[in-house]
């Protein structure tokens, strides 16, 4: 709390110096992934978040779960240093239960039920969608808690590259490239990127090469037709050996654990409006993974449960197509009806062999209506099919009144949601149950946005409750491997999500974001596991001078409940992580080079011992810095 104080003492101290406040404009951001049309986010009812390209380039994330870990009512889980596992949560739903999309189309493994971020890199994007709350009357299964939708940048304009090359301690290395650009009826961007770091223990390395691709062609008739292409190849050393539970806060070092990754997302899109009241538009996707995992025994520890020796080699594979039609009435209706099929497919080879397969068949209706310009609802249904788990039914509704002399926005929500099983709850050998049915929900929000001072104060207060039905949890037996998934949880959580930004010079603009969760297993008396009750966010720009910006954000997040701590489990206690850093063009507009900038990003600049997981601690102070050369 004393940091928190100071860090505020210091935003203060910082406006102060600065004089001439003049009223600064925000756009409204355009949102998709809350409909499945471009809609402004002022007319949803839903709580949504937008992370822009310029907060993408202005803080100079390494990667992509950073981008997102501002996100109010969003925590982010690494599992130790720079390239490790990371997961995500959503008002207390679990990894498994929030909807990851590449363009449109899951990224999510079939088999672990989670999306990787350490496997999605941070170039080449457009924007990220963030929309909470339950969302599975659009998106399907696993969108109990919200979605993120990362959406790829589409060339525009003339010409136009970058090259960027960032270095650091642990040995950091990043390197970027990318072009974009516009011809005649093409528009097309490109981009490859390389990222690898040493850790900070023995065997912590972390080596990732991705390449990202975006083509689209503009057609007549308001028709457009656009290819994205997403590969990632990531080699991550695993440094953390499980000894005990639970895990030590200082890790005993595995010395040959590792991990290989290789991802591949693909989307074709086509969309075209023939008529001014009926648009259509198809998509097919296609997401690929190849995980390898190789532990093998270390000296100085006996074998307990032969074999010791853990490989295996995991191939899945999910191939998608959506067919989307929408007839509008007029300004003040919308009606849309979608198709979808799905086929995945799961191989595991190696300790733990086993092959799983399903289909899933979907229809949703939704309807909008946009009434004098200020009353905004929607509501729709869904139901999905699959041929392991039988047919489920979700529905949702959400309304949005709006006051524009006042600034003031009224919105609410409500939908039920479920959570299918993986196949690694169905079909993983000795812990799977083919009988298990899917998680379960009902959840509901409500809130007030506000604008003030000349739109230059933006407010956000929002109201949430989750409920959770179903939860597949797992049970100790006497056999290996001495768990086993069932259908015995239920759990609830609720909070608050309070939302401020504020532009309080023409170059300096402050944020604060608190969340509070209270959350609870009902099953076993515990809090969700590894949700804090309280997580704070603030930010920094400062445009200082036209050729230098710097920026900070501060972390703050409260002590979790660890369910891996016997039978009274343990805490991982809360901390409060630092950042800070900026751009200085060096150059600018030289011949045919249009700027060169210094960048600078420096995390936990405090030097905080903490861990987002325990057992795998997080980095010390670790900083890159390096040069970037527009074109």
């Amino acid at each position: 709390m004393r940091r928190i104080l100071l860090t505020a003492v210091g935003v203060v101290t910082a406006t102060a110096l600065v004089a001439g406040a003049q009223e600064v404009k925000k756009l409204e951001p355009v949102v998709v992934t809350a409909t499945k049309l471009e809609t402004p986010a002022a007319q949803l009812g839903s709580s949504v978040t937008v992370v822009t390209e310029e907060e993408l380039k202005t803080y100079h994330y390494a990667t992509l779960d950073e981008a997102v870990r501002a996100v109010p009512g969003l925590e982010v889980r690494r599992s130790g240093s720079l390239g490790k596992t990371t997961s995500i949560t959503i008002r207390g739903a679990n990894a498994n239960q929030v909807q990851v999309l590449v363009d449109g189309v899951r990224v999510k493994s079939p088999t672990t039920g989670q999306a990787e971020l350490s496997d999605i890199s941070p170039e080449l994007i457009e924007r990220i969608e963030v929309i909470r709350g339950p969302q599975s009357t659009l998106h399907g299964a696993d969108a109990i808690g919200g979605v993120i939708n990362i959406i790829t940048k589409k060339g525009k304009g003339p010409f136009s590259a970058s090259v960027q090359q960032e270095a650091g301690n642990y040995d950091a290395l990043n390197s970027r490239a990318w072009f974009s650009g516009s011809w005649q009826l093409l528009d097309y961007s490109l981009s490859a990127s390389h990222l690898e770091s040493n850790g900070q223990f023995q065997n912590d390395g972390s080596w990732q090469n991705a390449l990202n691709l975006r083509v689209g062609l503009t057609l007549p008739r308001d028709s457009s037709l656009a290819f994205t292409l997403r590969y990632n190849r990531t080699d991550t050393d695993l440094p953390t050996k499980f000894v005990s539970t639970p895990l030590p806060i200082d890790p005993v070092i595995d010395t040959n654990n590792r991990q290989e990754s290789e991802t591949v997302v693909m989307a074709l899109q086509g969309r075209t409006r023939p008529l001014s009241w009926w648009e259509t538009e198809l998509r097919l996707g296609r997401y690929a993974n190849t995980l390898v995992f190789v532990d093998r025994p270390d000296p100085g520890f006996p074998c307990a449960f032969p074999p010791c020796e853990f490989p295996s080699h995991l191939t899945v594979e999910r191939r998608e197509v959506e067919w989307l039609n929408h007839v509008h009435l007029g300004t003040w209706s919308t009606s849309s009806v979608g198709l979808e099929y799905r086929d995945e497919s799961g191989d595991s080879q190696g300790g733990s062999p086993f092959h799983a397969e399903s289909d899933t068949k979907s229809v949703f209706f939704q309807q909008q209506f946009r009434l004098f310009d200020r009353l905004f609802m929607s509501a729709g249904f869904r139901v999905e099919d699959n041929s392991v788990f039988g047919a489920s039914t979700t529905e949702r509704g959400s309304l949005a009144y709006v006051v524009k002399a006042w600034g003031t926005k009224l919105r609410g929500g409500a939908g039920s949601g479920f959570r299918a099983p993986t196949f690694n709850d169905l079909f993983f050998p000795g812990f799977s149950d083919v009988t298990l049915k899917p998680e379960e929900s009902f959840s509901y929000d409500f809130g007030v946005d506000q604008k003030l001072w000349a739109n230059r104060v933006r407010l956000g207060l929002t109201y949430f409750q989750n409920e959770f039905t179903n939860l597949i949890s797992f049970v100790f037996i006497s056999t290996a491997p001495f768990v086993k998934g069932v259908n015995i949880g239920r759990a609830r959580s609720a909070g608050i999500e309070f939302t401020s930004e504020a532009d309080l010079t023409e170059t300096l603009t402050a944020s604060v974001n608190y969340t509070y969760t209270d959350s609870e297993n009902l099953t076993t008396d515990r809090p969700l596991p590894r949700e804090p009750r309280h997580r704070w966010n603030l930010g920094l720009t400062w445009q200082a001078v036209p050729r230098l910006s710097l920026f900070s954000q501060v972390h703050v997040v409260s002590e979790q409940f660890e369910p891996t701590g016997g039978s009274n489990g343990v805490y991982n206690s809360g901390h409060t992580r630092v950042d800070a850093g900026g751009t200085y063009r060096l150059v600018n507009r030289y011949g045919f080079l249009q700027g060169l900038d210094l960048t600078a990003r420096v995390q936990n600049l405090l030097n905080e011992g903490y861990a987002e997981v325990r057992g795998f601690p997080a980095l010390g102070i670790n900083a890159l810095v390096g040069l970037r050369a527009s074109f």
